[in-house]
Formats: C-alpha cells, structure tokens, sequence
C-alpha cells in the first residue's frame, strides 16, 4: 500500500470523514507505524501525550489548538494519553478534566441549589 503523507489538510480530512478515529487507524493510514513513539502536545486545556512521531503530534496539535479537532483521553491510564480524534466542527475542542473529587452541589445549610430553584 502507497504511504500517505501527513499534512494538516490530510489529516484533518481523515478525521471529517469519519466521526471518530483511533490514533492506530492514524499510524496505519498515514504509515507511522515503525516505532512506539510518545509526544507531550500543549492545546487549550494542558498537555496531552499522543502515540505519535513528533512532527506528526505537531500537526494534531497546531489542529487542537485551532478547535478543528478534539481529543479522547484513555480513562485508565493516569496521564493525559489520548486514545482518539475527532472532528468539533466550532465547538470547543478543550479535553474535559476528570476527577476523583465529588462535586459540590448543596450549600452551607445543606440546601441544594435545585431546591432553591424549585422552591422560588
């Protein structure tokens, strides 16, 4: 099989034309996968790590930080390790912030904000 470059253009391409891409389906269409490579990107919401050369990483970044695409994290991993692409058409492309810490939804006097809303 041709190995296709990877440009921003191609790369955004491949993402649109589906609703969600794994980055093996990215290594795979764009033949990257020689080594096991690991890069730190900065985007709007921190630092993410992608399973990708570093010039290539540098494309899906500068794609992050323009909201073209957002990123899924890996859910058991503790790092922010990105498991997938996918296309934001506009929309914030910010990678959520999971935590362990409950949120806190009920006041000092223990009255929920709801309940507030409800009874007014």
């Amino acid at each position: 099989m041709a190995r296709k470059r990877l440009s921003k253009s191609s790369l955004l391409w491949f993402i649109r034309s589906r609703s969600y891409v794994t980055l093996s389906d990215v290594r795979r269409r764009f033949g990257l996968d020689i080594g096991e490579d690991v890069t730190g990107i900065r985007g709007p919401s921190g630092v993410a790590f992608v399973g990708l050369p570093m010039l290539q990483a540098r494309v899906l970044q500068e794609l992050w930080c323009e909201g073209k695409v957002g990123l899924e994290f890996a859910h058991d991993i503790m790092a922010p390790s990105v498991s997938g692409v996918y296309a934001t058409y506009g929309h914030d492309s910010g990678f959520a912030q999971l935590t362990a810490e409950p949120v806190e939804t009920a006041d000092a006097d223990g009255e929920d904000e709801l309940e507030r809303a409800a009874s007014a």
